[in-house]
């Protein structure tokens, strides 16, 4: 697992929801803020929050557009990868369009994850259901794969396809553990997939 995690925020779609990120950031991890003039306004409660936590944070200005300040943090995102391709990416927005990015880069063996603003509001309840999707594949996994660096490989893979993408996690799971273990991991997890991407945070 990367040891520096990068938080590309889409402010257009999140506004100040970002804020939350403040308190889980390491000294290593980088959140760059993407802005327009279309951007939404911070509140005195949360600047007075942001305050607390001076120069924890980046800010590109974007060009306004149709979809303009998507595609200028997604180039970014492409630089980023070039010049650090081991760090971890996520991109906080609601917007699912970035999905296909998240599929692009992680066919290519690059973490990179999108997080809503649901998930930034309400990490106690994120990091519950987390557990429950974790303790399902526990279950559903033989003792050889229960190790937390597998679960954790796995729980991702999930994340980044949907039930009704089950061949393309298939391939994901044998490009990023190994033919013969990710077929393996594919075969015990079938019998329950659907059930678990039921337990699967939005």
């Amino acid at each position: 697992m990367a040891s520096r995690k990068v938080y590309l925020v889409d402010t257009e779609n999140v506004g100040s929801a970002w804020k939350e990120l403040l308190p889980q950031k390491n000294v290593k991890d980088v959140i760059i803020l993407f802005y327009t003039e279309h951007s939404p306004g911070i509140s005195y409660a949360d600047l007075n929050l942001i305050r607390e936590y001076p120069s924890s944070f980046d800010m590109i200005l974007c060009y306004p557009g149709k979809n303009g300040l998507d595609f200028q943090m997604v180039s970014y995102l492409g630089y980023l990868i070039k010049t650090a391709p081991k760090s971890e990416y996520i991109i906080v927005s609601n917007d699912t369009g970035y999905d296909a990015v998240v599929k692009f880069w992680s066919g290519r063996d690059v973490e990179v994850s999108r997080r809503s603003k649901a998930e930034l509001t309400a990490p106690k309840e994120r990091q519950a259901e987390d557990e429950d999707v974790k303790t399902m594949l526990k279950e559903a996994l033989s003792e050889n794969y229960q190790t937390e660096e597998y679960l954790e490989a796995v729980y991702q893979m999930l994340r980044n396809y949907s039930v009704k993408q089950l061949q393309g996690l298939y391939f994901a799971l044998q490009k990023e553990l190994g033919a013969q273990t990710g077929m393996e991991i594919y075969r015990q997890l079938k019998p329950q997939i659907k059930n678990i991407y039921k337990k699967m945070p939005k």
